[in-house]
């Protein structure tokens, strides 16, 4: 017993923060898409697997590694926590759904067919994209001998991939209007529905890509949640095997690993898939933070990078890595084992405010996403629920990668905003938030 704890006792207590998550959710009935809830589960379940050592780079974490997660994962619950103490929750609020909703009264105050004509717009730039790619391979991706020969970073398809990769911010477009809690339009939630199923198929073949596929369908699990009912503990846990049996197709489909089929993989190779591709995250930020003697670390980018999304599409971001000789979107530099190279939000905080930034941007980042997180719950309109959808998973997914960087997030942010404001009826969010707080105050 005392071999098994000192073996995986880092993993034993992660797995226990993670399934207190999931216990507010279940036996609490708490929301579990809380920003402070879903940044300590993701951060704490995908620790707890690297930490299972199934592959030899994982190894345990220096002093400094612990500081900078230790440090970020309280930063980002204090920053929750001070929120909640200097904006104390509506009693009103705490337990909004879309039950307790009066009937159709978004049709009041949302114009859906303004918003359906601007998503059929990105529709067809999406097609475009997809048919823009198919006049380049021959074919849809998936459907070519050498998968990985087109999806590796030499591949140039110009503007068609940045159509195609936006995959996402149709679905969110369509997502947001194919529930009948909010859209009483019945042309327009079914064609939405048709939308998102096509949108994300043809993604998939045309481009296979996990960080699309897990973004679209993650919307819709979020939007599914505060638009149609609070999923159950049973769905989270049966989502994330199904994102796993996800994870190793789309690997599989791409061809990444040599291979095509089950069938030429031992299975210990197709298991450590998903091993690898949530590990390296971690190994790959403790080998930048403690660099070797005889390797330099990456040197300080003083928080001009951090910016870097903004400002992708002006060049000057590209200009500015190239002269200082910074990594890329690939960070070959922090690739501890080549092929894997990607480290999270963590070690791109670092790099560019040190510790002091690991300390102060969860913290902040915790409070704005907390406000907009009772935004969401006290004035329901689709341009809340889009933005809180694309933040929050993108707060799950810092584990990962820091999307805030990427030009595309971006770009959707400020598509999400034209759309929002261009199909808000004046004026009218804001009586229908006096509205609905009298209506609920009088119900309590």
């Amino acid at each position: 017993m005392f071999d098994v704890l000192q073996e995986y006792g880092v993993s034993i207590v992660c797995f226990l923060l993670a399934i207190i998550c999931l216990f507010q959710t279940w036996i609490l009935k708490k929301d579990f898409f809380r920003p402070a809830n879903i940044y300590a589960f993701t951060q704490a379940l995908t620790l707890g697997v690297a930490y299972l050592k199934l592959n030899s780079a994982m190894s345990d974490f220096r002093p400094l590694t612990w500081i900078v997660w230790i440090g970020a994962m309280v930063s980002f619950l204090l920053g929750a926590l001070v929120f909640s103490l200097v904006f104390p929750k509506e009693k009103a609020f705490q337990d909004s759904a879309p039950e307790n909703w009066l009937p159709n009264s978004m049709e009041k105050h949302y114009h859906w067919n303004r918003h359906f004509y601007l998503m059929l717009f990105f529709f067809a730039v999406f097609l475009v994209g997809v048919l823009g790619m198919v006049s380049k391979v021959g074919t849809l991706i998936v459907f070519t001998d050498n998968v990985s020969k087109w999806v590796s970073s030499e591949a140039n398809y110009g503007v068609f991939s940045i159509f195609v990769m936006s995959s996402p911010l149709v679905v969110l477009l369509a997502g947001v209007s194919s529930f009948k809690s909010i859209n009483p339009n019945r042309f327009i939630r079914i064609s939405s529905v048709f939308i998102c199923v096509v949108t994300i198929v043809l993604a998939v073949l045309a481009y296979p890509s996990r960080t699309s596929l897990f973004l679209s369908v993650g919307i819709l699990f979020i939007l599914f949640n505060y638009l149609k009912k609070k999923v159950s503990v049973s769905f989270i846990v049966v989502t994330l095997f199904l994102a796993v049996a996800l994870f190793v197709s789309v690997a599989l489909i791409r061809a990444q690993y040599g291979t095509r089929s089950l069938e030429g993989m031992a299975i210990d190779r197709v298991a450590s898939i998903p091993y690898d591709y949530i590990a390296n995250n971690y190994w790959n930020l403790d080998f930048m933070l403690n660099p070797m003697s005889d390797r330099e670390r990456h040197p300080s980018t003083y928080g001009i990078d951090a910016f870097h999304g903004i400002f992708e599409f002006t060049m000057l971001p590209g200009l500015i890595r190239n002269y200082y000789g910074w990594d890329n979107a690939f960070n070959k530099s922090v690739q501890k084992i080549p092929g894997y190279n990607t480290t999270g939000y963590l070690w791109e905080v670092y790099k560019d405010w040190g510790i002091l930034g690991v300390v102060l941007f969860p913290f902040v980042i915790a409070f704005l996403i907390s406000y907009l997180y009772e935004k969401v719950h006290k004035t329901k309109t689709p341009l809340l629920w889009m933005l809180y959808a694309l933040f929050l998973y993108h707060l799950g997914w810092w584990f990962f990668t820091a999307g805030y960087k990427s030009g595309l997030f971006w770009l959707w942010i400020y598509v999400i905003f034209f759309i929002g404001k261009v199909c808000e009826k004046r004026n009218s969010f804001k009586t229908q938030e006096m509205n609905q707080e009298k209506i609920m105050v009088e119900k309590f």
